[in-house]
C-alpha cells in the first residue's frame, strides 16, 4: 500500500470516528446547545482531527520516509483529479438539498451544521474514491 493511499485511509478513518463523535454530541443534547456552546465542540473537535491527523502522518512517514518524501507521479496525480471531481459532484448535489432544505427555514445551528455535514461527507468521499482507485490500478 502507497503513502498516498495510507493517507487516504488516515483521512477517511479520523475524518469518521471524530465528525460523527461531534454529529452524534449534537443530536444528543438537540436543543440545549446555543451557538457559543457549539462553536467551541467545533472547534475541539478540528483541534483533535488535525492533530490526529498529524500524528498518524507522522508514524506513516517514518516507517517509509523515501516513499512519503516522494513526489506525486502521473498516476497519483491523475487518481487526486478523479477522487476530486466525483467529491465535487457529491458536494454540488448536497449543497443543492441543504438550499432546497434552506426554504423550509431551519434553525440557523441546524443548517450550519447541515453544510459542515455535507463538507465533512465529500472530504470522505474524495478520500474514499481515491482508496478504490488505488485499488483498482494496483
Amino acid at each position: 500500500m502507497s503513502f498516498r493511499e495510507k493517507s487516504a485511509w488516515i483521512s477517511i478513518l479520523t475524518m469518521g470516528v471524530i465528525y460523527s463523535g461531534y454529529f452524534w454530541s449534537l443530536n444528543m443534547s438537540a436543543g440545549s446547545r446555543e451557538g457559543l456552546h457549539s462553536v467551541g465542540a467545533l472547534i475541539r473537535t478540528i483541534i483533535l482531527l488535525v492533530i490526529a491527523q498529524i500524528v498518524l502522518h507522522v508514524v506513516v512517514a517514518i516507517q517509509r520516509p523515501a516513499e512519503a518524501a516522494a513526489p506525486l507521479d502521473e498516476r497519483e496525480r491523475t487518481i487526486g483529479l478523479a477522487a476530486t471531481r466525483i467529491a465535487y459532484y457529491g458536494l454540488a448535489s448536497g449543497v443543492v438539498v441543504a438550499c432546497l432544505f434552506g426554504a423550509l427555514n431551519p434553525p440557523l445551528l441546524f443548517s450550519t451544521n447541515s453544510l459542515l455535514f455535507i463538507l465533512v461527507a465529500a472530504e470522505m468521499l474524495r478520500a474514499g474514491s481515491q482508496i478504490v482507485l488505488f485499488r483498482l490500478n494496483a
